[in-house]
């Protein structure tokens, strides 16, 4: 009987302490959430349901946390497997619809929407009519159409905002160097946020410093208009599928900017509240406004929009913009243009997750915002809207297609296709625009050698946290001039935008000869393109470029197996003013007896040659940032050529000179309006001749 009784205990000894092991899983996945670690959580979650497969409860946090990770398919394959007998909280049946209308399935997100009405058919039927919105929108001709900019990285690229015209963001971006001075007053930055400005006077992306030279967890940042001041979010926001649900705290920093672009102050805001956030905020008018989102208590939902008013050298206390901006739902990311605020909601009528609207105030009343419609929204999220100086739209979405898991992209006013067709048929007729190309600010410099992965300090100050130069902002975003003189030009780059960052090449020879003959150095092509590097009187003949160190390392070895012993890795930030590419294995001459690669297969011949005259020469950029190389690489070869501070992006590889016209007439009509057919003359850009 005591043996019968002892193994009873024993039993139920070992039954409680599985539980708790159990619940202890469970509460160290929700912890796990909490701080967005969500690939831990989604690991703890499915081994407890190895051991519990019938606990739908965690299934629908599983289904959840996969959801937050941008796992949208495995999340939606969880939710399926839950039986339909199943007692479940009926928010589930939301939360599966609100997945589901975010892959686009918006009539398998009305039958959930369906079944949640059972219990809120208020909330139910807003959710059905924002579907019935998205299915008779997609069909509709979009008004317009956004393009992924190349200055996005594999980390989350996000808050695009303007310094007196120069592009700002912040991202988690890894491939940008920190100098030896900041990297000894910051320490490794690896997984934090950091904000970044375009410099144009050195040609790269550039750190945007804080106090005391401050690095990471800044970001992101809004200007005032005069550039005097400007607001800061500061969090510890880590690079997820969708970080503003994170529940990390976040808050409001407002600093000041002298006339340098030197950020030298900087306060909390007066209103950061203990156990709530302030997630986005824009720095409106000349300094006078703040519009912020927030999750404070006294809202109407999960993040208002609030503004603050400075009067007196006092901020005033925040006003919430009133239920007919704010919802139930969550609404962040503002921006005020003239009367007009757009922000994000996930509650407002819209296509998916996170859509951008727009509502214009009219004698202090707020009207009922609208959606900005297909062509800006998706399916998935699309946040932090932001206006130019051109009033062109910018805004950044974790939709498909992107480099990362959220980037930035560039709207563009689409126009009727047979119009401008019929405008543009015609090549334009030059006009020389010689001095404008002088005036042009010449993006050269000095780059001294790295002797370690962190870059030399150079001649700048340590004091300097924020540097910006004058720009002409009419400039940014946007084609500059058609008519910028192609004397000159010399081709610097093949199918990708030569990126503004630190890159490794190959030393192969330094020459002081004005016409040196580069066909010794033809046998290297198999490893990269040769560049001719102007410094002084001095011409450097470089291979590459890398941008992975190891990668360069690898490379060296063979070149120095091919007789090379003196070559020699270089690192530098790319300066395109002093670049020329001299030889490339897609020329033309590659696939003769001269060439390196010889082929006697006619098509392979004909897909890479590329020596034929005709080229159509897109746009001219002061700031190439912009380019977007997908836009048109279907229609040619993409060629990157400079002249002076101008970049050139022109398309080749037309056999006839109708070819090149037919080319481009499709660049026109997907926003290149000032393209023209051009002639490579030995690699000399000529425009065609006018009758």
């Amino acid at each position: 009987m005591f043996k019968k009784t002892h193994l009873f205990i024993c039993a139920i000894v070992v039954l409680i302490s599985s539980s708790v092991s159990a619940q202890k899983l469970i509460r160290k996945a929700e912890i796990q959430v909490e701080n967005g670690d969500y690939s831990k959580a989604t690991e703890n979650y499915k081994h407890y349901l190895t051991e519990n497969p019938n606990d739908y409860v965690v299934m629908t946090k599983l289904a959840e946390t996969l959801a937050l990770s941008g796992n949208l398919t495995q999340a939606d394959a969880w939710y399926q497997a839950i039986p339909a007998n199943a007692v479940l909280d009926p928010s589930v049946y939301k939360s599966h619809g609100d997945l589901l209308k975010k892959m686009g399935h918006y009539k398998e997100a009305m039958l959930r929407y369906q079944l949640f009405r059972n219990f809120n058919p208020a909330l139910a039927d807003h959710c059905i009519k924002s579907c019935e919105f998205a299915i008779n929108s997609l069909p509709e001709n979009p008004a317009y159409e956004t393009f992924v900019l190349p200055c996005n990285s594999s980390g989350s690229d996000f808050g695009l905002t303007f310094y007196k015209g120069m592009p700002v963001f912040s991202s988690f971006r890894e491939d940008i160097l920190m100098t030896e001075n900041e990297r000894e007053l910051n320490g490794s930055t690896v997984g934090a946020v950091k904000t970044f400005y375009y410099n144009a006077d050195k040609n790269r992306i550039a750190f945007v410093k804080g106090m005391d030279d401050k690095i990471y967890h800044m970001g992101p940042i809004s200007f005032s208009s005069n550039g005097l001041s400007c607001a800061i979010i500061e969090s510890r926001t880590e690079d997820t599928y969708n970080f503003i649900h994170l529940n990390k705290m976040s808050s409001l920093h407002i600093a000041s900017i002298n006339e340098k672009g030197e950020i030298v102050s900087s306060k909390p805001f007066l209103y950061n509240e203990v156990g709530s956030s302030i997630n986005s905020a824009q720095m409106a008018f000349d300094g006078t406004a703040i519009y912020f989102s927030s999750d404070r208590p006294g809202g109407f939902g999960g993040y208002d929009i609030y503004v603050s008013y400075f009067n007196n050298n006092v901020w005033s206390l925040p006003e919430n913009l009133g239920n007919n901006i704010n919802t139930e739902g969550n609404e962040i990311t503002p921006f005020l243009n003239g009367n007009t605020l757009y922000f994000a909601s996930d509650f407002h009528i819209g296509l998916g997750g996170y859509d951008i609207v727009k509502s214009e105030v009219i004698n202090g009343v707020w009207l009922s915002p609208t959606n900005a419609g297909a062509g800006i929204n998706t399916p998935s999220d699309d946040y932090f809207p932001v206006l130019n100086s051109l009033g062109e739209l910018f805004l950044t979405s974790n939709r498909l297609g992107g480099k990362g898991s959220n980037d930035i992209y560039k709207t563009i006013k689409l126009q009727d296709t047979k119009q401008v067709a019929e405008e543009y048929s015609f090549v334009p007729q030059a006009v020389s625009l010689d001095a404008l190309a002088e005036e042009t600010q010449k993006h050269t410099v000095q780059t001294e050698l790295a002797t370690s992965v962190s870059l030399k300090e150079g001649e700048e100050s340590k004091k300097v946290s924020f540097s910006l130069p004058e720009f002409d902002t009419k400039k940014i975003g946007s084609n500059a001039s058609a008519s910028v003189s192609l004397e000159g030009a010399h081709r610097i780059g093949l199918d990708d935008i030569i990126p503004n960052t630190e890159v490794f090449f190959i030393q192969l020879a330094s020459m002081s000869s004005s016409k040196p003959n580069f066909d010794k150095f033809k046998p290297l092509l198999r490893y990269g393109n040769i560049y001719k590097m102007l410094n002084n009187k001095t011409i450097k003949v470089r291979l590459g470029y890398f941008t992975d160190r190891k990668e360069a390392e690898g490379i060296l070895a063979k070149v120095r197996a091919n007789g090379y012993k003196d070559a020699f890795i270089a690192f530098e930030i790319l300066n395109t003013a002093v670049m020329e590419l001299i030889l490339t294995g897609t020329d033309e001459e590659s696939f003769t007896d001269k060439g390196n690669f010889n082929t006697k297969n006619p098509e392979v011949e004909k897909s890479y040659k590329t020596g034929n005259k005709y080229k159509v020469r897109l746009a001219s950029y002061e700031d190439p940032i912009w380019f977007d190389v997908n836009k048109v690489r279907d229609l040619g070869r993409i060629e990157q050529w400079t002249k002076g501070g101008w970049t050139i992006f022109i398309l080749a590889g037309y056999n006839d000179l109708e070819e090149a016209k037919k080319a481009q007439i499709q660049a026109i009509n997907r926003g290149f309006k000032t393209s023209e057919v051009v002639i490579d003359n030995g690699g000399i850009l000529e425009r065609l001749k006018q009758n």
